[in-house]
């Protein structure tokens, strides 16, 4: 089933500074971690690519043995022969070429994990990011709604002062007994209660969102929320398909598969070849001692096979592919979870539009209660109670509009973010590059 959601809410706050705060995610000592975890893993990818070469090793060796070696024969009906076999002094040097030629491909397993790993790495980043834009919206958003409703209680600080200073009139002229008065300083030491509250609540959330940006943040205002349809369709095939955390995940399986196949690889002969150019002697020109001759080189091969290690390797595989089994599942239980994800964002969605009316009409019917309480206040027909209400009511409405439009700015970039990461960077025309 396909459907669109339009959204044409009025601007209510006009600014590019949403943008701006989004574009410091970069500047995240979170984000700055996890990039440079991807750079050691990068570089680790790198270092295991240098397997698939061979190895040149040069080795020098000096050593002075205590005594010179002899050999002593014993031949029949004569005295024993002892006769000088090396020297005291002893050169070695040595140019070593090894090359593995056949390893049961753990190499080329051990390389694929680490290609992965890397992989997995960038993803992860990738992810970090959307979840610091995921946050930085619902605090920036936490914080417009704050400011708004800050507003509210402003506005209603003075028509609480235009209507206590009407009071003192009456009650100076004996209109009205002190109880009235009083209720109405009552409302307007609550109200200052209210606002210093709201004050305390803004700036605790603009030092949370300066804490995750590691940025200094003073202010935050909301762009007009974009009226382009949102296809759920659409967004939930590009989440499961596309979504980073979601291919991090692959990426874990195909290491443990990576895992399984060097599991596999003990069951396999190794090759290996080495060569070796190779001199000795009893001086640095490493020309031979008088005794033996100087050039030792030499090229061979060896073959080796583990054929048997007590069910050791068999455990090991079945082992790895029950780990397989256990990770496929994982993943299919987070596709469904972000599947209701994203259901649920939606519903959400539809849910602050039909409140966002409500409190509208709400808005205006509690404005002009308020106009009506205070006229019939003026002439004595409406009690100092009942016009502290309507003061206090239309606050609240209004803070409750604010705070619901701040909540659907907020579902809309929640549910790009659920599904479509790049159409939310482009819709906030941002530069987002995937790391090496």
């Amino acid at each position: 089933m396909r459907y669109f959601i339009f959204l044409a809410i009025p601007v209510f706050l006009f600014a590019a500074s949403y943008r701006t705060i989004l574009q410091k995610v970069d500047t995240s000592l979170k984000l700055k971690s996890a990039k440079e975890m991807q750079q050691a893993a990068y570089k680790l990818y790198q270092s295991a690519q240098g397997k698939n070469y061979p190895t040149l090793e040069a080795s020098l060796s000096a050593f002075k043995l205590r005594q010179t070696p002899t050999l002593t024969f014993y031949p029949p009906g004569v005295p024993p022969q002892t006769v000088i076999m090396g020297t005291k002094e002893n050169y070695r040097g040595a140019l070593s070429l090894q090359y593995p030629l056949f390893t049961g491909f753990a190499l080329s397993a051990s390389i694929d994990e680490a290609k992965l790993k890397n992989e997995k790495a960038k993803l992860q980043v990738l992810d970090l990011r959307r979840n610091l834009y995921l946050n930085i919206t619902r605090l920036a958003t936490s914080v417009a709604a704050t400011k708004e409703s800050l507003k509210a209680l402003q506005k209603a600080k003075t028509a609480t002062t235009k209507a206590l200073q009407k009071a003192q009139g009456f009650f100076q002229n004996g209109l009205i007994p002190p109880s009235e008065l009083y209720n109405i300083q009552a409302k307007s030491y609550q109200i200052d209660a209210g606002i210093s509250e709201l004050r305390a609540r803004k700036q605790q959330l603009l030092n949370t969102l300066s804490y995750l940006l590691s940025s200094p943040i003073d202010s935050v205002e909301l762009p007009a929320l974009p009226t382009m349809k949102l296809d759920k369709e659409a967004l939930l095939k590009k989440a499961l398909n596309q979504r980073a955390d979601i291919l991090a995940l692959q990426k874990t399986l195909g290491i443990e598969r990576t895992h399984t196949q060097l599991a596999k690889s003990s069951l396999y002969p190794t090759l290996a070849l080495a060569a070796e150019l190779k001199r000795q002697g009893d001086t640095l020109a490493l020309d031979g001692n008088g005794y033996t001759n100087a050039d030792q080189s030499y090229v061979g091969a060896q073959v080796r096979w583990n054929l048997f290690n007590g069910f050791s390797d068999k455990n090991r595989i079945e082992a790895s592919k029950l780990k397989e089994l256990s990770l496929q599942t994982q993943l299919n239980d987070y596709k469904e979870k972000v599947r209701q994800e994203i259901e649920n964002a939606f519903l959400q969605l539809h849910t602050l539009q039909a409140k966002l009316k409500s409190a509208q009409m709400e808005t205006k019917a509690k404005e002009e209660y308020y106009k009506l309480t205070f006229g019939r206040f003026k002439n004595q027909l409406a009690s100092a109670d009942e016009l502290s209400r309507s003061i206090a009511d239309l606050a609240s409405t209004k803070a409750k509009t604010a705070t619901l439009k701040a909540q659907i700015f907020n579902q809309y970039q929640t549910i790009l973010l659920l599904g479509d990461s790049e159409l939310f960077a482009k819709i906030n025309a941002l530069d987002v590059s995937s790391p090496r």
